[in-house]
């Protein structure tokens, strides 16, 4: 059984990076959150319209949405493996493909910087947007180009990093585990903030099942980095004064990583203290964001990501064979 989940991980990272993910029903990112918000409505009309209420209501979706998208499927690939070891490995190595996305991410990546390289926002916003699922028609360039940064970084620590440190440890049923709760609290981070009290469960269960995975990636984005020949002396100093700023702050770490060896800003805010409005963003504004910062930000998220696969299956192999033998 151990063999099999390593030897289902590997096959569906290999999967992912050669094919793609897959598309249409068969993908976990777009069934989950078709389900969650239909089950949103359903929930709405039990409990009261009130942030308790909703947050009551989002453990319930969160726990429903578990039992379907992770607990049936672990179960059929335990009935099955003492009779068809086979078929339980197929499904196994399905269930890691369905959840990585990160040849997906990167080529849409590589559309963007060629739309705006070209002068088409218009296709960059198209494809920030279906990367996001947020309107971003009101953005202009460098807006877009440092949105592309951001996405590149959070695939590293929450596509990459987390769906490979289940997938390394518990196979096909980890990477749906991870990615269920990954997906649902993203469908929720998109939306308004009343209807982010659905999301409140999904995102503390999150922030704890990635915290390892995301600073991990971090890490190895900063050697990945320096690979590429960027400079990444700065990458600790962004981290450790500017982790704070995001609410999701298992991404802060890959953000720091990016915008200090890039040399730009992410993630501007502007909030009101004291009377005075106070601008505060992750990393410094060494040079102007062009639509290199977009390819180099591809680059190091792929090369972060195959470390990364290198390193978890390297421990999940050590492990196994010691368990074997």
């Amino acid at each position: 059984m151990l063999m099999n989940t390593f030897a289902a991980f590997c096959a569906g990272f290999a999967l992912n990076i050669i094919l793609g993910s897959p598309r249409g029903v068969l993908n976990i990112e777009n069934v989950v959150p078709k389900f969650t918000i239909r089950a949103e409505r359903f929930l709405k009309r039990g409990y009261k319209d009130s942030s308790e209420a909703h947050r009551m209501a989002g453990v319930i979706l969160l726990i429903m949405t578990l039992l379907l998208f992770f607990g049936v499927p672990s179960l059929l690939m335990r009935l099955i493996y003492p009779a068809a070891p086979l078929l339980s490995f197929v499904l196994d190595t399905f269930f890691c493909w369905t959840c990585f996305s990160v040849m997906h991410t990167r080529n849409e990546l590589d559309r963007i910087a060629r739309a705006l390289a070209s002068g088409r926002t218009d296709l960059a916003r198209n494809g920030i947007s279906k990367l996001t699922g947020t309107d971003c028609s009101d953005m202009n360039e460098d807006e877009l180009i440092k949105r592309a940064v951001e996405l590149a970084a959070d695939c590293g620590a929450d596509n990459a990093a987390g769906t490979l440190f289940f997938a390394a440890a518990f196979g096909g049923a980890g990477a749906l585990l991870y990615r269920t709760v990954s997906v649902v609290r993203r469908t929720y981070s998109t939306r308004s903030e009343k209807s982010d009290d659905f999301g409140k469960a999904a995102h503390d269960v999150w922030c704890v099942l990635d915290f390892v995975p995301a600073h991990i990636c971090a890490l190895l984005s900063s050697f990945s980095a320096s690979v590429f020949g960027f400079d990444t002396d700065s990458c600790f100093a962004v981290f450790r004064r500017d982790r704070k700023q995001l609410a999701a702050y298992n991404l802060a770490p890959c953000r720091c990583v990016y915008a200090g060896a890039l040399g730009i800003s992410l993630t501007p805010k502007s909030y009101i203290q004291d009377g005075v409005i106070t601008f505060s963003a992750i990393g410094d504004e060494r040079h102007i964001s062009d639509c290199d910062d977009i390819a180099a930000a591809g680059d190091i998220m792929f090369a972060s990501t195959f470390f990364t696969m290198l390193v978890f299956a390297a421990v999940k192999l050590l492990v196994t064979l010691i368990i074997i033998l």
